[in-house]
């Protein structure tokens, strides 16, 4: 039943009700009409089981200055024997921003014909799915309907925009020993020119350091070239509540999660071996692994990615696993950070991990929105010289710290910073 069944039962009975008190035929009469109607739409009211609809989802994803625009077409199929009035329904999900078509329609399918829902909308990022489908079968007048709900198991995954970066040389404490790019400051097999040692039985021919030889008789000496290896890199997307900061339509807290796609996406095509952990109401782990489909699984993490609806106890850097990350890993943390913070950082580094901290700049990002007034400004400066007091405290730790404004470019930053790491000695 819906809104119209109930007022035209209510309008027959009243008059009934009217007539028998009154004993006026004339209002009796008047009923007669509304109690007809609606039992001609009781009586034309389609039977559940005998109707049979078959239903499909079709998805196209386009994406245009980085924000991801998806066309939704849903084909609806009557099966059944009898026509079919039916009412489909969608309901928008949370980030979804239709901008085009209708979430709802009215169709009159015959037996084999088909209709088709069609709506387009646009998000930044992020996972939906749909579960089932919601149609309203009534009769021919609409009056009463009966609910039905045909199994959909469409799910769409908007992935964050990655900004390509060129490559990064890296000189971390640790490597792994796996063939790769990087230095390992060992001997053994590679390019650049390591040492010279003596001879073992085993060693190639081809790598005996002849002139030395000839200066030492009875005695053979062997070249080392430097092992060339891959790096063990932690990316830490910081998603608390307390770190977020959101002015109208943008959120500090997407720039961070492009700003992770796209390290992972540039060390991952170095070959390194990388990992991350996504910190916040519910943590999404990729764990370590290679190549594009551990860039699959990192986006995919990315995707789902939600910034915390609450403040918890439990929301503090201190609580996160780092164990999970490889031992003497290169650790990357992106977050705009709180005053509790340094502590983590401390843990980093007892730990043995080499870090470097990644930080969206809250106050610049904030400052165009703010009037421009004494009072104002005053603030600003004091906040100011509070995050500044913050970095300089992890700084002091010997990690790299990047102050970045999220209106410049980051490359440039991390190249500097990474560059300066070369060597970070334990403390």
């Amino acid at each position: 039943m819906n809104d119209r069944t109930l007022t035209i039962g209510a309008i027959g009975v009243l008059l009934l009700i009217v007539a028998l008190i009154t004993r006026n035929g004339d209002i009796a009469w008047m009923a007669l009409p509304f109690l007809i109607f609606l039992i001609v739409a009781i009586l034309q009211t389609p039977n559940l089981e005998r109707v049979s609809l078959g239903a499909k989802r079709i998805l196209e994803q386009t994406r245009t200055n980085g924000i991801v625009s998806v066309i939704v077409k849903l084909d609806l199929q009557n099966k059944s024997r009898e026509p079919v009035h039916l009412f489909v329904q969608e309901t928008a999900q949370p980030g979804m921003k239709i901008t085009d078509g209708e979430l709802s329609q009215w169709a009159t399918l015959r037996a084999g014909e088909s209709t088709e829902l069609k709506y387009a909308f646009t998000a930044t990022r992020g996972e939906f799915s749909w579960k089932s489908i919601r149609i309203r079968v009534s009769d021919p007048l609409g009056l009463i309907q009966s609910e039905m709900l045909l199994p959909d198991n469409t799910t769409i995954q908007l992935r964050p925009q990655i900004k390509k970066f060129r490559a990064i040389s890296l000189r971390p404490r640790n490597t792994v020993h796996s063939p790769g790019s990087i230095p390992a400051r060992i001997g053994g097999r590679g390019t650049d020119f390591f040492g010279v040692r003596e001879y073992h039985p085993g060693d190639s021919l081809r790598t005996l350091d002849w002139r030395l030889t000839a200066r030492h008789p009875r005695k053979f000496f062997t070249k080392e070239f430097e092992q060339e290896e891959i790096a063990e890199i932690g990316l830490i997307l910081d998603a608390r509540r307390n770190t977020e900061l959101r002015i109208g339509e943008e959120s500090l807290f997407e720039y961070g999660v492009h700003a992770t796609a796209s390290l992972a996406e540039m060390f991952l095509h170095q070959g390194h071996r990388v990992s991350l952990l996504v910190f916040g109401e519910n943590m999404l782990t990729a764990f370590p692994g290679y190549g594009k489909r551990q860039l699959q699984r990192i986006m995919s993490c990315l995707s789902k990615a939600k910034v915390a609806t609450e403040n918890s106890v439990l929301g503090r850097l201190d609580f996160l696993p780092i164990r999970i990350f490889p031992p003497h890993a290169l650790m990357i943390v992106i977050s705009s950070l709180a005053s509790t913070d340094r502590s983590f950082f401390q843990r980093l580094r007892a730990h043995g991990y080499q870090a470097l901290l990644v930080s969206p700049d809250t106050i610049h990002f904030a400052n165009p929105t703010l009037s421009q007034d004494a009072t104002n400004q005053l603030a600003v400066r004091a906040a100011r010289i509070e995050r500044r007091l913050w970095l300089n405290e992890i700084a002091q730790l010997r990690i790299p710290v990047i102050d970045w404004q999220v209106d410049q470019p980051l490359f440039p930053l991390m190249r500097n910073a990474l560059s300066r790491s070369r060597g970070q000695r334990e403390t």
